[in-house]
């Protein structure tokens, strides 16, 4: 086979792979574009953390397109981190150059959260991909809550957030009413209570905590 030939089959191969491999990743995340309330949220998370974007970039790992988003931790809810932490999330900021001519286009897939530097954000991520390492949140949007104004809300304004859900467990009545809502912007720091006391205390594995849908 001529040397041209040989490269040019390994990119195809290599490129085929990576086709190959995009589609899984997002067929295991498919089910997750479901709307999820607070128990379902939890259950698929891994780690949870509150911080601000302080970096993201772009670019390939072993032929597969990631962002990288970097999060100067203010507050670590669930799972050990140090004062940033760091993520490769499946597709690009936008349309890069492979350095051999080409264009790749496996941006960000719709429906996917997106980061911006300097957003605050608490984010339920799901534990990394074994393979790859990629890591998003989990319900991909629904995951990722940004605070403004000292309100906290995910891509879907927490619509139904709290369906379904029971908790037993004495509650004050700022979160009672937090519980209580159908959806809209919670007071992030009541949110931000509700979520340590629900992992802190187990209550998902206490039966504390239950989805009755």
């Amino acid at each position: 086979m001529h040397p041209s030939t040989r490269r040019a089959f390994r990119g195809g191969a290599l490129l085929a792979t990576a086709a190959l491999m995009a589609l899984s990743l997002n067929v295991a995340h498919a089910k997750s574009v479901e709307k999820q309330n607070f128990v379902q949220l939890l259950a698929h998370t891994d780690s949870i953390v509150i911080g601000t974007v302080s970096s993201k970039t772009d670019g390939f790992q072993q032929g597969l397109p990631y962002t990288e988003v970097t999060v100067d931790v203010a507050q670590s809810v669930k799972g050990d981190h140090g004062a940033t932490y760091t993520f490769r999330q499946f597709g690009l900021i936008e349309p890069k150059r492979t350095g051999d001519g080409r264009v790749n286009l496996m941006v960000t897939p719709a429906g996917w959260p997106t980061y911006a530097k300097g957003e605050r954000v608490m984010l339920f991520l799901h534990q990394p991909a074994s393979q790859t390492g990629f890591q998003t949140t989990a319900g991909l949007t629904q995951g990722k809550f940004s605070v403004h104004g000292g309100r906290v809300a995910n891509d879907l304004d927490n619509d139904a957030l709290f369906d379904g859900v029971r908790i037993q467990a004495p509650l004050s009545t700022q979160l009672r009413n937090l519980v209580k809502q159908p959806g809209g912007s919670y007071e992030a720091e009541a949110f931000f209570a509700l979520v340590r006391q629900a992992v802190e205390e187990n209550w998902i594995e206490n039966g504390v905590m239950t989805d009755e849908n």
